[in-house]
């Protein structure tokens, strides 16, 4: 298993460090590895439920951690994992990825008001104005 993570630094470049949560793998639960690690939950948009694509931020309880944030790019069934060093770091990488966020909500949204022909009466009642 490798034991490096992606780290995005605060003068906006991405490198590699060795990854805090391998010491509590042993967890084998993802929830009790951030915990043992000294990460607590800090944000969470949009709700995983509503949309394919999801950032869950957690945020280290330690005074002084070289990684302030973890940040999980997630979906329904999966997710990958990057941190942020610095709350101007996190700052910019949200300002990268909520775009993309927001995009995947926006697009699941339309497909369920197509699926449901609201669009279609919407379009419809539109026009007959």
């Amino acid at each position: 298993m490798d034991n490096k993570i992606w780290v995005f630094t605060t003068n906006g470049e991405w490198r590699q460090a060795e990854d805090p949560l391998v010491s509590h793998r042993h967890l084998d639960d993802w929830e009790a590895e951030v915990k043992a690690a000294g990460y607590s939950s800090w944000a969470k948009f949009p709700q995983q439920d509503a949309t394919p694509l999801a950032l869950e931020i957690y945020r280290s309880d330690k005074a002084g951690s070289e990684l302030l944030f973890i940040v999980n790019v997630s979906t329904s069934s999966y997710y990958e994992t990057v941190y942020a060093e610095s709350v101007p770091a996190l700052m910019e990488l949200l300002g990268r990825w909520t775009p993309v966020v927001q995009g995947a909500a926006l697009g699941a949204l339309a497909g369920q008001l197509n699926d449901k022909g609201v669009i279609t009466s919407v379009a419809r009642n539109l026009n007959a104005k």
